[in-house]
């Protein structure tokens, strides 16, 4: 059963909505349908995929605007493919838009430590300002990516000393900027 990319557009803010459609209708179908989860951006509820699993070759963004392509790209942070999801994050990670936390603090509690440590290289050119207002709007969503990291260190890099892990080093940069009042 095929995804419709139409469904993809809560990903981003109401005000984003006919950009949204058209950016992903650059995008094929999804072949699989996938769970979502959501937060809080600005004064809108959106809802990102767990995952998606559209093939990269097929993707058509060369027509679209450099807005377009980065929420292709924000998209891509929950494809299913590892690499892919390291890519469209190093084009996103120094956005200023307030639409993008949601889809790097996301990659920030998953099990891959190399697109963890993409975040931590990049620390110094998040828009602190526009991330911290995100975490204060969502404590629960960072709760959450604080268990993740908890759970991914101890399943799978317990032989590194807790500070020296790289996911917690984000995760306690990530509840400072939280713990900031704007």
């Amino acid at each position: 059963m095929l995804q419709s990319n139409s469904e993809l557009a809560c990903a981003f803010p109401a005000v984003l909505q006919d950009d949204a459609r058209l950016a992903l209708s650059a995008l094929p179908e999804n072949p699989h349908p996938s769970s979502k989860y959501t937060v809080r951006v600005g004064n809108d509820v959106v809802a990102l995929p767990y995952r998606i699993y559209h093939d990269p070759a097929l993707i058509k963004t060369v027509p679209l605007a450099s807005l377009h392509r980065e929420m292709i790209d924000c998209i891509l942070t929950r494809h299913a493919d590892g690499f892919v999801r390291e890519r469209s994050l190093t084009r996103i990670i120094s956005s200023n838009h307030r639409w993008t936390p949601p889809f790097v603090v996301q990659l920030v509690g998953e099990y891959v430590i190399e697109i963890i440590r993409v975040v931590h290289q990049n620390l110094g050119n998040l828009n602190t300002s526009i991330y911290g207002q995100f975490l204060r709007m969502n404590p629960q969503f960072l709760a959450l990516t604080e268990q993740r990291v908890i759970s991914y260190w101890n399943c799978y890099h317990r032989d590194c000393r807790r500070g020296d892990y790289v996911g917690f080093q984000v995760l306690e940069f990530l509840k400072a900027l939280a713990a900031q009042q704007s």
